[in-house]
Order: C-alpha cells, then sequence, then structure tokens
C-alpha cells in the first residue's frame, strides 16, 4: 500500500472510531455528571408509573432531567471522541518491521514522525540495533505496551505481538516483512486488519 493511501486512511473518521472503540476513552470524570441526570431522570419516570402517576404534572421534572442528561452525554460523548482521535502522534498508521521471535512473541519497530511509512528508512533502523539484546531488555514489557527507545540518531518504538494475532489480521505481512500498525498511545496500538486497507 502507498504512504499516500495510508495518509488517508488516518483522516478517516470512520477507521479511527472503529479502533477508539477498543480502548477505554469513556473512563472519564466528565462522563459522570450526564449519566447521573440520565439515571434520575429514568428512576423518576419510572417510579411514576409504577404508582400510576405518569400522566400529572410531577413528569415534568423527570422528563427534562431525562432530556438534558441525554443530550449532555452525547455532547460529552462526541468531545471525549474527538480529544482522543486528534491527540498529537495518536491514530497514526506506522509500517512495523519485526527485528525477531521469542516464545511465540513477534518484536517490531516502528517509529512515529513523519517517515512512519518509508519502509527503507525503517529498514535500515532495524539493521542498525542490536535486536537480541534489546529483546532480552524489553521482553515482558513490550507485550503489555509500546516502549519508546531513545537512541542517538533517532527515536523509535518497540512492540511485541502475538504472532498468530499477526496472522489473524494481516495474513500478507510474511511475504512483506511489514505491517501496519495504529499507533493510539502506548498501551493500545493494534495491528491494522487487512480489510481497512483494501
Amino acid at each position: 500500500m502507498k504512504a499516500s493511501k495510508y495518509s488517508e486512511l488516518e483522516k478517516e473518521y470512520d477507521f479511527k472510531k472503529s479502533y477508539l472503540n477498543s480502548t477505554p476513552w469513556w473512563m472519564s470524570i466528565l462522563l459522570v455528571p450526564p449519566s447521573c441526570f440520565l439515571f434520575v431522570g429514568l428512576i423518576g419516570i419510572l417510579y411514576l408509573f409504577h404508582n400510576d402517576m405518569l400522566v400529572s404534572f410531577y413528569l415534568i421534572p423527570y422528563i427534562v432531567l431525562f432530556l438534558l442528561g441525554t443530550v449532555w452525554l452525547k455532547t460529552i460523548r462526541k468531545y471525549l471522541q474527538k480529544a482522543a482521535m486528534s491527540a498529537p502522534g495518536a491514530f497514526h498508521i506506522c509500517l512495523a518491521k519485526p527485528i525477531g521471535e521469542k516464545n511465540g512473541y513477534i518484536y517490531t519497530i516502528f517509529v512515529n514522525d513523519n517517515r512512519r511509512h518509508d519502509k527503507y528508512h525503517i529498514d535500515n533502523l532495524a539493521k542498525s540495533i542490536t535486536a537480541e539484546s534489546m529483546i532480552e531488555e524489553h521482553e515482558n514489557s513490550a507485550k503489555k505496551k509500546t516502549i519508546l527507545i531513545h537512541d542517538d540518531d533517532s527515536n523509535y518504538y518497540l512492540r511485541a505481538y502475538f504472532n498468530n494475532d499477526i496472522t489473524k489480521r494481516n495474513a500478507d505481512w510474511k511475504t512483506d516483512d511489514f505491517f501496519p500498525v495504529l499507533y493510539i498511545n502506548e498501551k493500545h496500538t493494534p495491528i491494522v486488519k487487512k480489510a481497512h486497507l483494501l
């Protein structure tokens, strides 16, 4: 896939949202107040319905709370999603290059700058590092999160992926030797599914 196609895909809202849903973006204190309004309004409506008082003036404040909570929740939800998607460096498609394998995990490196789609640059970077010692040093932590490695010449990321996960999401990676990953943050860097690349 050409670098320009990756850049176009990075701008697509639906593409980003499909991967955002796998992250805990909704764990925010900002969602608590509208959820409380919604909950109180719903409980009030159910209470009035249970006591055969649904058609009365008592219903008005609960309807207002319910509607206010619904609108407020949708607004905050959209704001949180947009903020997550527009964070600096987030939702960049980066080409990952395998540098070694250990215990069923493929250890890869990638960059998250303006050369993130440049196979030649990433390949040269992979050749310049000592893969064995790096894998040994970061063996367990690279399985859980993406690690930023500061080098003299450049900064790059290290991440381990389970072999079956790679082949499940992108079966062609072995022939190409590179596969695209989506950097959201250090904890969430999923493999881009082949269906999104077609």
